[in-house]
């Protein structure tokens, strides 16, 4: 059982020898009074009750003690038998469905990646006649078009300030964008972070964009004005916005980022200098906007079929989690 941060009461099940760092608890069962497998699914009903006894914030937890002391009810060998086997037939095929989401949403984001870099670099004419550029990350892209350094099309806004002067203002860092994506998760304010080190400011319109662990390409067009992380680059372009967003997002731009940063392996990261040097194409302003309505109008399509497999996956946990919760607590009888 994890005992710290976001992961404090969840619970694993081991099936093989194995060793675990001090944020980790082990239950070694008395096999004669209680059956592993259902004290691995009574811990997971019992989650909200095990939180209680958290200390020290989002990165508190709980300690060994805490663990040691937990009270839990007294049954027959049998019965928790009979609810274990029970439990891991309806589990199981509660995960295979949950599994099966997981992988229509890899899926989809996966077409989502192939419908952003193909109108990227090819455009919306498949007839249009190509030219090589000499980019192997990028490949044949329309005659037409223009071949520029990240630098001659876009620029690096830095502006370090003092968290103390911008305490309601929003607060971005890496792990508030979802990877790959340039979707914004939940966020806080500055005061409300504890942010306590210099940030970026910057302002709506802008691209956020993560220099450390650059592969998993983490970025957003600002919606609002905030500070973000300083391991974050606010980003301006004299193209259309939207464009090196997208364009951004697409594999040919993490392929030249991720040949920079490839030898990093403890942080990589990505420096102004190293950013300034990546390729942009550079449609003309007009094919820009059609490509963007384009993949507007595409990835809406792909985005609420993502958004519907969530959906469905969170069905299916809270499904589980009221059968684990029924059962182990005698509420649905099983033989």
């Amino acid at each position: 059982m994890a005992m710290t941060g976001a992961t404090c009461s969840q619970v694993g099940y081991l099936t093989f020898k194995a060793c675990a760092n001090q944020s980790v608890v082990a239950y070694n069962v008395n096999k004669s009074k209680l059956h592993s497998r259902f004290v691995f699914y009574l811990l997971q009903s019992m989650r909200g009750y095990i939180l209680t006894f958290q200390t020290g914030g989002a990165q508190g937890g709980i300690n060994v003690n805490d663990c040691r002391n937990l009270i839990i009810p007294h049954i027959p060998l049998d019965e928790q038998e009979a609810m274990a086997a029970y439990l891991d037939s309806e589990v199981s095929k509660i995960d295979e469905a949950i599994k099966q989401q997981q992988k229509m949403i890899e899926l989809l984001n996966e077409r989502r990646q192939i419908i952003i870099s193909e109108a990227v670099t090819k455009g919306l004419n498949p007839d249009v006649k190509k030219a090589n550029n000499n980019v192997e990350e990028i490949g044949l892209i329309p005659e037409h078009w223009l071949l520029r350094k990240f630098k001659r099309v876009a620029k690096v806004q830095a502006n370090l300030v003092s968290p103390k002067r911008y305490s309601d203002l929003p607060q971005v860092a890496p792990e508030n964008i979802e990877k790959g994506t340039g979707k914004l998760l939940e966020y806080t304010t500055v005061s409300e972070s504890g942010v306590i080190s210099d940030n970026h400011l910057f302002h709506a319109g802008q691209i956020i964009y993560s220099k450390i662990r650059p592969s998993l390409n983490k970025l957003i067009i600002a919606p609002f004005d905030g500070l973000c992380s300083a391991d974050m680059y606010p980003i301006t372009t004299s193209m259309n916005v939207r464009f090196l967003y997208y364009y951004m997002l697409s594999k040919h731009f993490v392929s030249q980022v991720n040949k920079v940063v490839m030898d990093r392996v403890k942080m990589p990261k990505i420096n102004k200098e190293e950013l300034s040097l990546i390729y942009v194409p550079v449609p003309p302003v007009n094919e820009q906007e059609r490509i963007i309505k384009y993949l507007d109008n595409k990835l809406e399509y792909i985005d609420k079929a993502i958004a519907k497999c969530k959906n469905t996956t969170n069905m299916l946990s809270e499904r589980k989690r009221i059968i684990i919760n029924d059962v182990v607590t005698g509420k649905v009888k099983v033989s």
